[in-house]
This record gives C-alpha cells, sequence and structure tokens, in this order.
C-alpha cells in the first residue's frame, strides 16, 4: 500500500515537472519562500526554479537564509515581498533587506518586525512602483525625509511610530492615487489629520489609553469615501467633514473611564449625525445610553457588540 502510495505520488510530480518554467514558478509563488528551497519531494529540476519566482515569502526565517536567497534570487521585479521577523536584528540588515525588494520594482510590501522601532529607509518613501504597503509593528513615519509614491493604493499602518503629527498628513499627501487606508494605534495618544480626496475605505482603530488623560484627536476629510471603520472611545475627539459617498459603517465607541465627564463625549453625536444617509450601519453605543438621546440621526441601528 505504502509503495503504491508513493508511486502515485512521483508520478504526480513527474507530470509537475513536465509544465512549462513559467507556470512551475507560479506554482511555486503561493508557498513560503523557505518552503520552495527546502521541499524534498520536487523533482530535481526544480530545485533551483524557486529563484525565478516574483513572490518572496519569509516567515520567522533566521538571518542567513533570508540574506542567502536575496544573494541566489534571479528576478529583477518582485510582485510581492513578504518579511515577517521576530528575531532582533541591525538597522543596516533591515535596510539591506528592504532596500533589495525596492531596487527591484516591488509592487506589493508588506513588513512585520515585533516590537521594532527601527527607522524605516528613506528609499521606501520614494518608491516609484509600490502600490500595496503594510507596516505592522514597525518602523517610524519621517517628517524630515522626501515622501513621493505616486502609484500607492493601499496603505495600512498597523502599530507604527510617528516622528510628528504632521508625519501621517504629510505621508497621505504624497499618495495621490490611495484608496484604501488602514491605521491602528498603539499609542497613549494621537493627534493628526486624515485628508485625502481618493480614499474610499477607511479603517482606524484607537484602543483605550493607559492613563485616564490621554485621549485620540483626529479630523477626516476624506469626500470620495465609501467604507469606514471606526473603534475609538467615546471621549475622543472625532471630526469629519462631509461623507456624502459614504454607503456603509461599522462604529463601535468602546467603554473609558469611569471619572470622565459627560461633556467629553459631545463629539460622539455631532460624528454620528454625519452617517445618516449611510445605506448598512452597525453602531456600538451599548455603555452609553445616555449619549443615544443626544442623536438626532433617525436611522440608526444600535448593536451590543461589534
Amino acid at each position: 500500500m505504502e509503495r503504491t502510495e508513493e508511486h502515485t505520488r512521483r508520478r504526480s510530480i513527474d507530470r509537475l515537472s513536465d509544465l512549462p518554467d513559467a507556470i512551475l514558478c507560479h506554482i511555486l509563488s503561493f508557498l513560503p519562500t523557505q518552503k520552495s528551497i527546502s521541499t524534498s519531494v520536487l523533482a530535481r529540476r526544480w530545485r533551483y526554479l524557486w529563484a525565478y519566482v516574483p513572490t518572496l515569502d519569509f516567515r520567522h526565517e533566521n538571518q542567513e537564509i533570508i540574506e542567502r536567497v536575496m544573494i541566489l534570487h534571479k528576478v529583477q521585479t518582485i510582485s510581492t515581498f513578504r518579511l515577517f521577523h521576530y528575531s532582533d536584528c541591525s538597522n543596516y540588515r533591515l535596510e539591506t533587506w528592504i532596500t533589495f525588494a525596492i531596487a527591484r520594482n516591488v509592487q506589493k510590501l508588506q513588513l512585520l518586525f515585533h516590537l521594532t522601532k527601527s527607522a524605516l529607509p528613506r528609499c521606501l518613501f520614494t518608491c516609484k512602483t509600490l502600490v500595496d504597503l503594510r507596516l505592522n509593528y514597525f518602523g517610524i513615519i519621517p517628517m524630515s525625509c522626501p515622501v513621493c509614491l505616486p502609484r500607492l493604493k493601499i496603505l495600512h499602518l498597523i502599530c507604527v511610530q510617528y516622528e510628528a503629527d504632521e508625519a501621517l498628513p504629510r505621508l497621505l499627501a504624497s499618495c495621490p492615487v490611495l484608496e484604501e487606508l488602514e491605521i491602528e494605534s498603539c499609542m497613549d495618544s494621537f493627534s493628526s489629520k486624515i485628508s485625502s480626496p481618493t480614499i474610499k475605505r477607511l479603517t482606524l482603530s484607537f484602543p483605550a489609553p493607559d492613563r485616564s488623560n490621554n485621549c485620540y484627536t483626529l479630523e477626516i476629510n476624506t469626500p470620495a469615501l465609501v467604507y469606514l471603520r471606526l473603534v475609538a472611545g467615546v471621549h475622543d475627539h472625532i471630526k469629519s467633514g462631509a461623507l456624502t459617498s459614504l454607503i456603509e459603517a461599522d462604529i463601535h465607541f468602546y467603554k473609558v473611564h469611569k471619572q470622565r465627564g459627560f461633556d467629553r463625549f459631545r463629539y460622539v453625536p455631532e460624528f454620528i449625525n454625519r452617517l445618516c444617509s449611510v445605506k448598512f450601519l452597525k453602531l456600538n453605543l451599548a455603555y452609553y445610553k445616555k449619549v443615544m438621546h443626544h442623536l438626532n440621526c433617525a436611522c440608526i441601528f444600535f448593536t451590543d457588540g461589534i
């Protein structure tokens, strides 16, 4: 029985090996990079074919493997470059890895470095080919370097740091075709503006601050917005311009420190009344029954959870 299964498996691999190189590279692009290199069941012909795959996906690989792949990789255009790395490494190595992807005209770049506050390479903010950029727990958005991302359509900033409050508005102003923005803040306080005539999908998450006196101040000016998801505290200062294009909204205001006065809630009715024209609205104000009485919006459905 085991010999029959082994024979069937080898015949399947042999059939795959008869496929053109372009199709084999496409198949390999769905595997994590290390698996593409080390899978022992692949035929001899596949052994170095991974070097021509346009997708590089590193997940918790050691630094030597990452650098070996970069040295041997043959493709001059990378469609996707993912790097999930939890181990400590030098700023020089981080910059080398990111610069490698940018030098090969990367289109989608996703970086996750747990609890790393290293400076991002300047060349990242002038990448002409970048369409999708996702930073998770990594990097500081600068104020001093030039910024120009002419093709960027998707931007996710998850628990990154900002050199100054003006760093985010300056970044967004340099993304003329941006359509999707996601921001999750891990800072105790945050004050900024989100202004863009092209953003269609916006996701914002501001967790409860550690200190009761801290809050988030945010001004939203996105006239083309069709989808909005917001997780914030009732005490946060959330303002927005006209949301006439908005179709769907998912809003969750969480419970805050019990010592905060009701006067801190005044921004909630003002913000929610801007949502009256949406077709699909999910709103969580379960903790704040008093706030509901101050709303003039008649089309709201209240929920008990996100």
